[in-house]
């Protein structure tokens, strides 16, 4: 099994997550720069993002879609709940999908050499991620269980990425006590992002 990604992408650590909480090996396929526009770089990717789960002959793109997919593969019980039709989780992901999207946005304007401050669509981009915060601020609930679910490791990916970019503020006592406390179980301190 082969996830293509890099080693300091959000997406990609999600995924790094449940697999070490699965105990499943697997290989990371590091494609390097993602501001590059070539579609073989990223595993034949039409959308040129990562991850990629190449599993046998089979390739999976998206990082829940590959989360469902190895829940229903290699756990299934459901242990981190990442299957769910819950609403209330399913939003907080779309949150923090977004949140994750919009950074993403602003860290390749500035790779790219774009200014991002005092330009609409990354003060949006800017606004997007405070929200998000504000909002998981709000509903520390579908963090703070008393099991390790996917929810946590979505937080902590978005959470240990935009303090590795610094590119908005983040000051929230209540969201940095609950990443010191996720970042305390090895499967997720293991996979944190480095300068």
């Amino acid at each position: 099994m082969k996830l293509f990604g890099t080693p300091k992408s959000h997406f990609t650590r999600k995924v790094r997550i449940l697999l070490d909480h699965l105990e499943e090996p697997y290989e990371l396929v590091d494609i390097g720069d993602v501001a590059n526009q070539g579609q073989g770089q990223f595993a034949d990717n039409p959308l040129m993002s990562v991850p990629v789960l190449e599993y046998g002959t089979m390739k999976l793109f998206d990082s829940d879609h590959i989360s469902i997919f190895l829940t229903h593969r290699f756990d299934p019980e459901n242990r981190f709940e990442v299957i769910t039709d819950d609403p209330h989780t399913l939003n907080g992901r779309a949150f923090l999908n977004g949140a994750m999207m919009a950074e993403v946005r602003l860290i390749l304007a500035e790779r790219t050499g774009l200014a991002t401050n005092g330009v609409a669509v990354f003060d949006k981009a800017k606004k997007t991620i405070s929200n998000v915060l504000a909002w998981c601020d709000d509903n520390l609930d579908l963090f703070n269980t008393a099991h390790t679910t996917y929810a946590q490791f979505h937080f902590i990916c978005l959470w240990d990425h935009l303090n590795l970019y610094a590119l908005i503020e983040n000051d929230w006592p209540r969201l940095r006590a609950l990443a010191n406390t996720l970042s305390e179980s090895e499967s997720i301190s293991r996979s944190a992002p480095s300068k």
